[in-house]
């Protein structure tokens, strides 16, 4: 690190928010898979900050600016062949020096060569191409390829294997492994070359930190970590919903997840869920004496969720609905591990505020899952979708041509809603070092 490691003042919380958003904002072009809105269709009073200003407010919350840093990153394409800089935005030079965006592009073109050879014989196999998979084969024989680290961390950060059993496995289990890929697909919401490549880059910028205790802050320390993959945005230009898929990969406990993917914690160390209780009755969401509903069953969940776009209490939008929650365990046969699901849906949205405008109702739509999947005893894949749309306020927003913010969050909804979903996942761990939970002696929760 550079001069990010100086200690400064605390930033306020709220600041820290904008901040973020607006690095999301900044940084999120190339997970679109259909553009959004344009920034020019935002009001002034909302529209994000510039990223070095948004990093410079960050500078102050280590744990905040190490995550910026890496939505960043792994949204920078490497720098291609004959390239003498890399292509990480300038803003980011104070914290991350061009001899380490240099160091860190190395790791990254090492680890994505081996990723290579894995995406191949995976897409082999999802075309039923036995002559190229065994052609594949041949060439993971090659000395320099089998020992690449790429190759074998993403190996094992996929299926949870060493790449002799991972190859040995496609070739034995054809049709499994077929089946499985598919299934992959479908819950992080991109091919598996795309995930593949984006699982290498997680690992290379894993081995980068490694290498600078610094930078690790207390999160080797804590019972649950996090690291998102993948970010998949979609937006309808027509109908302005949003969708977010963020696929994490985390290391702890079954107990620990269990907890901490209950939806009555999901505001435990969120940036944008501020409250979150069961209750009985959708029409009566202050009473919160209701308990957890049994596995399985739906009940009601009243949500309190808020964005912020600047340091004063007026610059930010709250909205308070009732979600349709029900959670689920899926227990496979002995020895693979539990499955943890949770499915959401609107039940009511109760009232929001944005700006100065207070109102009935605010989101016309807001769904999603969160999937944990076992990759082994202490490693899990995380995925999380959430479907978004917020109403049109414009009839009663009370102005004209940039006064007028009526669909303002849906054009702010892809870097928002990636941030929200980021966050949640993120929050994750922070539950479970904040309830500090031990890890159980059963089988089904062993770490």
């Amino acid at each position: 690190m550079t001069s990010a490691d100086t200690a400064t003042q605390p930033v306020s919380d709220a600041l820290a928010k904008y901040a973020m958003l607006s690095v999301y904002y900044d940084s999120i072009d190339d997970q679109f898979t259909v553009s959004g809105a344009p920034s020019i269709a935002i009001p002034p009073e909302v529209k994000p900050l510039p990223l070095a200003e948004a990093l410079g407010i960050l500078r102050n919350d280590p744990d905040r600016l190490a995550k910026a840093l890496w939505q960043i990153v792994r949204t920078t394409p490497i720098r291609q062949a004959h390239d003498d800089d890399p292509r990480y935005p300038q803003e980011i030079e104070p914290y991350l020096s061009r001899a380490d965006q240099l160091e860190l592009d190395d790791e990254r073109i090492k680890y994505r060569r081996g990723a290579s050879l894995v995406s191949a014989c995976l897409r082999a196999c999802h075309h039923d191409d036995r002559p190229l998979f065994d052609a594949l084969r041949q060439a993971t024989e090659v000395g320099t390829l089998r020992q690449n680290q790429g190759f074998k961390d993403v190996v094992r950060l996929l299926f949870n294997e060493e790449p002799e059993a991972f190859i040995s496995r496609i070739d034995e289990h054809w049709s499994d492994t077929w089946r499985q890929i598919d299934d992959v697909e479908r819950e992080v919401g991109i091919g598996i070359a795309a995930y593949v490549e984006q699982l290498a880059a997680t690992a290379a910028y894993q081995a980068f930190i490694e290498k600078r205790p610094r930078w690790r802050n207390d999160t080797k320390r804590a019972p649950l970590t996090v690291y998102p993959v993948s970010s998949v945005i979609k937006q309808s230009t027509e109908q302005l919903w949003t969708r977010a898929t963020v696929t994490t990969l985390a290391t702890g406990n079954y107990h620990d997840l269990l907890k901490a993917a209950d939806p009555a914690n999901w505001h435990d160390g969120s940036d944008v869920i501020s409250r979150s209780d069961y209750i009985s009755d959708p029409m009566r969401p202050d009473d919160h004496s209701q308990t957890a509903p049994k596995p399985g069953v739906t009940g009601f969940l009243h949500e309190v969720a808020a964005m912020t776009w600047g340091d004063d209490q007026a610059q930010r939008a709250e909205f308070r609905n009732v979600l349709n929650v029900t959670q689920s365990v899926e227990k496979p046969p002995r020895p693979a591990r539990p499955t943890i699901k949770v499915k959401f849906s609107l039940c009511r949205s109760i009232s929001s505020d944005v700006l100065w405008d207070h109102r009935r109702g605010g989101i016309t739509m807001n769904e999603g899952f969160l999937r944990i999947t076992p990759l082994g005893r202490s490693h899990w894949r995380i995925t999380s979708r959430k479907l978004l749309k917020f109403s049109d306020r414009t009839p009663y927003s009370g102005g004209t041509g940039l006064t007028d913010f009526g669909q303002m969050l849906n054009y702010l909804a892809p870097a928002a809603l990636s941030w929200w979903v980021e966050t949640e996942t993120y929050s994750l761990g922070q539950r479970a070092a904040a309830s500090q939970l031990s890890a159980p002696t059963s089988e089904d929760g062993a770490a």
